[in-house]
């Protein structure tokens, strides 16, 4: 199975049991559908689906179970994303080509989604592994150490010369914001599959260059996008005064920076099965 296969089959069931499990497991009905509002909005799935992948890469069959975990990986996504958008943080009006959930429901409303989210996510994920140590995995991920601390670096950096050069800064600021809870997604896996130490040092390197690229990725979709294609507003980071990879390089260096992490990704996938995991790295092709 390739990737684009795999994508058509887990896609529709992740989000047949993300819409399901919001509904019934939420007992106040109105809550239920704010936060089922973001989460159904409607993007790549790409971070259940790259749990699901690695799974897929270690011979693990999926059953309900793992369908749980990855599902709350993307509630936890999206409560990021969520609280991301809101007046504070990047103040931004459409998300996946939808209102973002301030603007649709009002800014305490939005935070509170993402509060469930949260742990929802948490919990889902507990549920599905029945282990602490997938559980420790994702609340470091998306910690003070991980993506809050990230998001934190990227508030404080943006309008702040003193940083807009410091590659050290930025590569430390972009990985902790996207790249732990990516790596994460598939430590996860490794852990919950009982990968070898052969297996783990090549998905694990797979994720680290996996997980770094996707911020450049995404610095780039804001500059060669529209607004309509990438679902929220573009040419937004150098306006708003955002220090990144792109403002740091330029468009030139960044694309080339992120074909070597493309490759190095590449490289680290020769040794494993893992064609589903080798197709993730297409999507870079639209900013290349």
């Amino acid at each position: 199975m390739n990737f684009k296969e795999f994508k058509e089959k887990w896609t529709p069931i992740v989000d047949d049991y993300l819409k399901g499990h919001l509904t019934s497991e939420v007992s106040d009905k109105k809550i239920s559908q704010i936060m089922s509002y973001s989460v159904m909005a409607g993007g790549k799935r790409l971070r259940p689906l790259l749990f699901l992948a690695t799974l897929d890469a270690l011979k693990v069959k999926i059953n309900e179970e793992e369908v749980r975990i990855a599902s709350g990986i993307e509630l936890i996504h999206t409560y990021s994303l969520i609280h991301d958008d809101l007046p504070a943080m990047d103040n931004d009006d459409y998300r996946r080509g939808k209102l973002t959930s301030h603007k649709k429901w009002g800014e305490a409303e939005a935070i509170l989604a993402g509060d469930a989210l949260l742990p929802m996510g948490i919990e889902w994920i507990s549920d599905g592994s029945n282990s602490v140590k997938l559980v420790k995995i994702i609340t470091q991920a998306v910690g003070p150490n991980g993506m809050v601390g990230g998001q934190y670096l990227d508030i404080d950096s943006t309008n702040n010369d003193s940083v807009a050069n410091n590659s050290a800064f930025i590569n430390k600021m972009e990985w902790l914001k996207t790249g732990c809870l990516i790596k994460a997604c598939v430590a996860m896996a490794v852990e919950y599959g009982n990968a070898d130490s052969s297996q783990k040092k090549t998905l694990i390197q797979f994720a680290e260059n996996f997980g770094r690229s996707y911020q450049i990725y995404d610095d780039l979709v804001d500059v060669v996008e529209t607004s309509a294609e990438a679902g929220k507003k573009t040419h937004k980071d150098l306006e708003s005064g955002k220090n990144n990879t792109l403002t740091l390089l330029g468009v030139s260096r960044s694309r080339k920076e992120l074909t070597d992490l493309m490759l190095d990704a590449q490289n680290c996938l020769k040794s494993i099965d893992a064609t589903v995991l080798a197709g993730f790295l297409d999507l870079y092709k639209k900013v290349l």
